[in-house]
């Protein structure tokens, strides 16, 4: 897996994240407010996502040309959360039927495409960091 990393994002110097929730809490569903939005990565990202598997396994995919938000958030319940959120930039080629143009009332490649990412999912990106 960080053999296909590597090869993909073209660099040996990269950088995982996920998001990170702060504490436990049964109120899965509320509402948040944000405080910082913070860029952290800008072009060719990878994600990864969590298989349901009776072992550790993920799907990764190239993500296209990307920008890359952790977003610091605190629920009703003081949960505090620093949530992914990736913003696709060039959705021309994506279906037109499809659920994020539909809810949006938007059309393929007219503006960015965001969603937050859930903690079992990781986002791997050139990092920006030198290596020692």
């Amino acid at each position: 897996m960080v053999d296909f990393m590597l090869s993909e994002l073209r660099t040996n110097n990269i950088q995982a994240i996920t998001t990170e929730v702060e504490g436990e809490s049964t109120q899965v569903f509320q509402k948040y407010t944000m405080e910082k939005v913070e860029q952290i990565a800008d072009g060719k990202n990878m994600v990864c996502h969590k298989v349901n598997y009776p072992y550790v396994v993920h799907y990764c995919h190239v993500g296209g040309r990307t920008k890359t938000f952790m977003v610091s958030m605190i629920g009703v319940n003081g949960t505090k959360v620093k949530a992914l959120s990736v913003c696709h930039q060039d959705t021309s080629f994506w279906t037109p039927k499809g659920l994020p143009f539909v809810v949006l009332n938007v059309k393929p490649g007219t503006t960015p495409i965001c969603h937050f990412l859930p903690n079992d999912q990781i986002v791997i990106f050139p990092s920006k960091r030198s290596i020692n």
